[in-house]
């Protein structure tokens, strides 16, 4: 994670990693260096359901010595005045994707002073999907931008993550599998049981 994570504060940068290898506490990471370094930012991590996302926002709770109150989840529960006024009180905000996006429409929040824009399962990035829209946002909006794409399965061809590399704006890759040096030791054992279905 130190390694990955002094690419990230240097470009913008695509991390895949295996599930349950610390994704999430690189992102925290970065954001923690970034949020020092621009005193006054924010930090925007997208998520593309509520469950992932409140994983996170609490994740960044647990992880941080930020007050927990400037740290929330923003979702399309939350009605859109709330959520323009969570918006201005946070330091970290997590996010559906879709509930920046039609903030952004509607003028409810700005990327500009965002230092930080995290994108979970960034292999969802493709055509007209928020994300895509929100990081052309960030990244023509933002005062010091950065972008962190985070993900497990990056896609099945080149084309499909040079996709997703163009749509984010993404400079660095920094790949792990379960087989890497730096990795292995901490990979759980797993036990698989394969079961076959008649379609």
């Amino acid at each position: 994670q130190k390694n990955i994570v002094e690419t990230c504060k240097a470009k913008n940068t695509l991390v895949c990693l295996p599930t349950g290898t610390g994704k999430t506490k690189a992102a925290i990471l970065v954001a923690v260096e970034r949020l020092n370094k621009y005193s006054d930012s924010k930090v925007l991590v997208c998520s593309p359901t509520k469950p992932l996302a409140s994983q996170i926002c609490k994740e960044f709770k647990e992880c941080t010595t930020l007050p927990p109150e400037e740290i929330n989840l923003l979702t399309g529960q939350v009605n859109p005045e709330q959520r323009a006024e969570i918006w201005s009180r946070s330091r970290v905000i997590v996010a559906t994707p879709q509930t920046i996006e039609s903030d952004l429409e509607k003028k409810r929040c700005s990327l500009e002073n965002v230092s930080l824009l995290g994108i979970d399962e960034c292999h969802r990035s493709k055509e007209n999907f928020a994300n895509t829209t929100v990081a052309k946002i960030y990244n023509e909006t933002a005062k010091n931008p950065r972008i962190l794409g985070l993900t497990a399965s990056p896609g099945s061809s080149k084309e499909i993550i040079d996709l997703v590399c163009q749509n984010l704006f993404i400079e660095a890759v920094e790949v792990r599998t379960e087989e890497d040096e730096d990795i292995k030791e901490y990979i759980q054992e797993k036990n698989m049981e394969y079961i076959k279905v008649d379609l």
